[in-house]
């Protein structure tokens, strides 16, 4: 049976919009990748919906990407067992072409609006599209105080890791968990994140963790102590073993591996903390206190006092998301009424039906 899961490969973090949109596709393999330019509710998540609707009734793997910015739409569509990918190449997470026609193809929904119609309301567009702009970079500055603060929690308990302890554990685990294949390559790193700050709040992808795995472990470390160093190692030793590991980062810190996912042998090892409203059920917990070379008690009272103080900033950059995306609906309405969605209708239907 076909697997169909979500991913985001572009987060709102305290480093601002962090783009994952290079893991995609790789130009250097044989592969076909589809680029969709056009302009706010213009059919381009729509486009990439219908293609996964046939790609169900195909029975093919569909790995979904969807829109920090609005968890129900689109940004990109991944077919793996055809070599296709098909995506949102708009701002924020532009995408040109490095090889047009041999490799990407660009699709312009813009060949379906009405151009009288927009230029006729150009100032609403320009008034719009400066408003989302304005919230964005409110939520983002919102998102880099709460960033500073949890620096300033992670400088201050960094010396109680131990991270001998974290390495050794992680080089048994793998032993264990995933031992080395006979004649085989290094496997692949492969990033994505699988929880995201969105207008709805924090989203974290239960469903991904349950499609891709059958063994969950959890990581207790809400101050995220321990976790990023764990799930690199293990990681870095499942590569070295011939297996290919999804590295899950971390919105928050982006550049930190957060959970990791091992989809071959079905095991996900994930960080438990409050900001993961998840519903997963774990086989085990591993405690971080058992990696740490002295108790947190004397750092408890500043750690509660930034975790407070992070919350409210996060609620805040939160707000403003919320704001970013009712003037984005309304752009998307001037958008909406320009189109002629009958002939993009058969041009998605005549693309999907080709392509598959």
């Amino acid at each position: 049976m076909a697997k169909t899961y979500a991913t985001f490969l572009g987060a709102n973090t305290p480093d601002g919009f962090v783009s994952l949109f290079d893991e995609l596709y790789n130009p250097y393999r044989s592969c076909r990748a589809f680029i969709i330019k056009g302009g706010p509710g213009t059919g381009k998540s729509t486009l990439m919906k219908k293609i996964g609707a046939l790609c169900r009734e195909k029975d093919l793997d569909t790995e979904w990407v969807c829109c920090s910015s609005d968890p129900s739409s689109l940004d990109g569509i991944i077919i793996p067992q055809k070599g296709i990918c098909v995506a949102d190449g708009t701002s924020p997470h532009t995408l040109e072409p490095r090889f047009p026609g041999a490799v990407e193809n660009i699709i312009n929904t813009g060949d379906f609006w009405d151009r009288e119609k927009l230029f006729e309301r150009q100032d609403e567009i320009r008034s719009l599209t400066l408003e989302n702009s304005i919230y964005h970079r409110r939520s983002a500055k919102y998102l880099a105080a709460a960033g500073s603060i949890n620096s300033e929690s992670i400088r201050l308990t960094g010396k109680c890791i131990d991270p001998d302890k974290i390495s050794g554990f992680a080089l048994r685990f793998a032993a264990r968990e995933l031992p080395c294949k006979k004649d085989t390559r290094p496997g692949r790193r492969i990033k994505r994140f699988i929880s995201a700050l969105t207008p709805e709040g924090p989203v974290f992808l239960d469903g991904t963790v349950n499609a891709l795995a059958s063994r969950v472990i959890g990581i207790d470390d809400e101050y995220t102590l321990a976790s990023g160093l764990l799930t690199e190692r293990i990681g870095e030793a499942a590569i070295k073993n011939g297996y290919d590991v999804i590295f899950c980062h971390c919105p928050f810190k982006p550049e930190q591996c957060e959970h990791i996912i091992i989809p071959e042998v079905k095991l996900a090892l994930i960080t438990l903390k409050t900001a993961h409203k998840t519903q997963l059920q774990f086989d085990r917990v591993l405690h971080v206190k058992r990696f740490l070379r002295e108790e947190l008690s004397s750092y408890a009272c500043t750690l509660r006092f930034n975790r407070r103080l992070i919350k409210e900033l996060t609620a805040e950059a939160i707000d403003s998301l919320k704001k970013a995306k009712k003037t984005h609906d309304k752009l998307e309405n001037i958008y909406i009424a320009a189109m002629d969605f009958a002939a993009l209708e058969k041009y998605c239907e005549n693309l999907a039906n080709s392509l598959l």
